[in-house]
């Protein structure tokens, strides 16, 4: 074989050196017990797993750990908060694979000192009252660290592992199963109800021997959703979707929510959106919510290791995390919203919600994504009629599309948002999918019905399959379903869910042209009132005539250091060739560099209107 071997301490060995004293063994005992209530919902407190998204430092994860105790301390009614205690890190390829094996972080791959590091820093994090959560890649590891461990994660890469699951019923602890990286959640159910048997298999002993070890089962395991590569899986849908899923396996209906990964698209930015989103809906009454998981350093951001150079203890040399300060205030005022069960207002009692219809279309299923199931959804014609239905107090908000990856901008909506005087309340995007539907075969299709939009977004399908056949832009999806329902030869393309509300067949599934092809929809209420944090803001503006004025009034955004994540333009209106500028902005307009750049902006507008502030759901 082309190997080497080097003998090292047994388990046992190591556990008699750094021994876990009466304390310790409190602690942990009182940690994993209070996580077993959580996860059965018989404790009513949420969950936080927060910390580096690996170790790399000692001290610093000392420094993290002692800050995180305080603030446990200070919401220990509301949030149970667990550390981060990653140790050891899945490649694809390559690269450092975490403390435990690299401790030096310099290629020497001293072990056995990376055991001794990672014992010795649970022991410390122990001591201090806090529970630590670490992910089990390596089985025999887990014999060095598991007895010093509240929370167990067994990882996207791995919950399809048969070894990974055996371990899992083994341990005395609640273990969280990921969904795998393609989003796929079936896989960690199956994970689920393996860990929950009894197994017996060969493994590593604490002696240090390989042996049989025969398990009992684990009760505690339970799903965490973490997004893919098929998009965020943390939306009240897709939360339902996965309750009912464990349901009809037969397992307790409690999910964790990794706020990170492929739910925050790798953007730590984007954390606390996910953490906002989920926790409104557990104060919406989703009881199945136990928990959420934060990476998060000393200081924010990550940093590539480079050889012969010191990494900077407190930022993250693995994926970017936020720092302690952001983590303190989005747990701060989670326990606020808890102690008081205050929701925003989004999930106000029954609020009655404009969307453009009729039902079943698209944006129906985007309002229905961000308001309660109690909410009293009323459809209109136009987008323009969506807008008055709140002007004129039919309605407390009104939801429409705004931007489509394929398509851009929806033109409806900018023209009128420019005039209202309804602000942006917040801003939701879903993937969409199309289908080709009729009451009649394909060979007899003369007419196609659908919103102009999505006849774009299926131009090449069509362009293949129905040259010669007329196609048809209408208002809405659901409305062109109306008229394909009571034509002889007519289709409609939209989503499937208006198929069985009009008695169509559905003749071919996800027709778009782009796989990604994604829709942004805006929330509009009377007032910017959304007590929840503000990601973004939106503007619109008419710059003064000069040589170079739409460079200069993009410039006090470069110098500000903000991001723009859309410009578009439209006449507007008040003379020949002058244009209104859109700007989407990363950030609220409330933070101070938002603020300086548009202070820098308006004497270069002859119009400047803040069009919202609001967060992304």
């Amino acid at each position: 074989m082309n190997q080497t071997e080097q003998p090292i301490k047994s388990p046992d060995s190591l556990a008699a050196e750094l021994v876990a004293d009466s304390a310790n063994q409190e602690n942990i005992s009182r940690n994993r017990a209070d996580l077993r209530r959580i996860i059965e919902r018989s404790d009513k407190r949420l969950a936080v797993i927060a910390g580096p998204c690996s170790i790399h430092n000692i001290p610093a994860a000392m420094e993290y750990a002692e800050k995180l105790a305080k603030l446990a301390e200070r919401v220990s009614d509301e949030i149970k908060i667990v550390m981060r205690c990653y140790f050891e890190k899945p490649r694809t390829t390559l690269g450092w694979k975490g403390l435990v094996y690299d401790p030096e972080l310099d290629g020497g791959c001293d072990i056995a000192r990376g055991l001794e590091l990672a014992r010795k820093l649970l022991l410390d994090v122990s001591a201090l009252g806090l529970g630590t959560a670490t992910e089990l890649l390596d089985p025999a590891i887990a014999n060095y660290l598991a007895e010093l461990v509240s929370w167990a994660g067994i990882g996207a890469r791995t919950t399809e592992s048969q070894t990974h699951r055996q371990l899992a019923s083994a341990l005395d602890m609640p273990v969280g199963f990921k969904n795998s990286t393609d989003g796929n959640l079936q896989i960690a159910v199956d994970a689920i109800c393996a860990a929950r048997a009894p197994h017996s298999f060969i493994g590593i002993m604490h002696d240090g021997r390989s042996g049989i070890i025969r398990s009992s089962g684990n009760p505690n395991c339970h799903l965490v959703l973490r997004g893919g590569i098929s998009g965020e899986n943390y939306y009240p849908a897709c939360i339902a979707a996965a309750l009912r899923k464990l349901e009809n396996a037969g397992i307790p209906r409690t999910v964790m929510i990794d706020c990170s990964h492929g739910n925050s698209r790798r953007d730590p930015a984007r954390q606390h959106i996910v953490f906002e989103d989920v926790l409104a809906q557990k104060l919406a009454g989703n009881d199945g919510i136990a928990g959420m998981m934060l990476e998060s350093c000393l200081l924010p951001g990550k940093q590539n290791l480079i050889q012969g150079v010191a990494p900077d203890p407190r930022i993250s040399v693995t994926d970017a995390c936020i720092g302690f300060e952001e983590t303190e205030r989005i747990i701060l005022s989670a326990a606020e919203r808890l102690r008081h069960g205050t929701i925003h207002a989004i999930s106000t009692d029954r609020p009655k919600v404009a969307y453009l219809g009729p039902a079943g279309t698209f944006t129906h299923e985007a309002a229905r994504k961000v308001f309660s199931e109690t909410a009293d959804y009323r459809p209109y014609s136009g987008i323009q009629n969506v807008f008055r239905a709140v002007e004129s107090g039919e309605c407390e908000f009104a939801c429409v599309p705004v931007e489509n990856t394929t398509e851009g901008v929806v033109i409806g909506t900018l023209d009128v948002l420019a005039e209202t005087p309804l602000k942006i309340y917040a801003e939701t995007s879903m993937n969409i999918h199309h289908c080709l539907m009729a009451s009649v075969p394909k060979e007899k299709i003369g007419v196609i019905y659908s919103h102009i939009q999505s006849l774009g977004q299926c131009r090449k399908y069509l362009e293949r399959n129905f040259p010669d056949v007329e196609t048809v832009g209408v208002g809405s999806n659901a409305r062109a379903a109306e008229f394909a329902a009571l034509s002889p030869n007519a289709a409609v393309i939209g989503g499937e869910n208006i198929a069985a509300q009009y008695h169509l067949n559905i003749l071919d599934r996800s027709i778009e042209d782009a796989q990604n092809n994604r829709t942004r929809f805006l929330v509009l209420s009377k007032g910017e009132n959304n007590l929840m944090p503000h990601a973004k803001c939106c503007i619109c503006f008419t710059a003064l005539e000069r040589f170079g004025a739409l460079h200069d009034c993009l410039e006090p955004f470069k110098n500000a250091g903000v991001t723009l994540t859309m410009i578009e333009s439209r006449p507007s209106g008040s003379g020949c060739w002058r244009y209104r500028f859109f700007v989407d902005i990363e950030g609220a307009a409330e933070t101070p560099k938002v603020a300086a750049a548009l202070s820098d902006l308006k004497p270069l507008t002859e119009e400047l209107k803040i069009l919202g502030s609001y967060p992304v759901i």
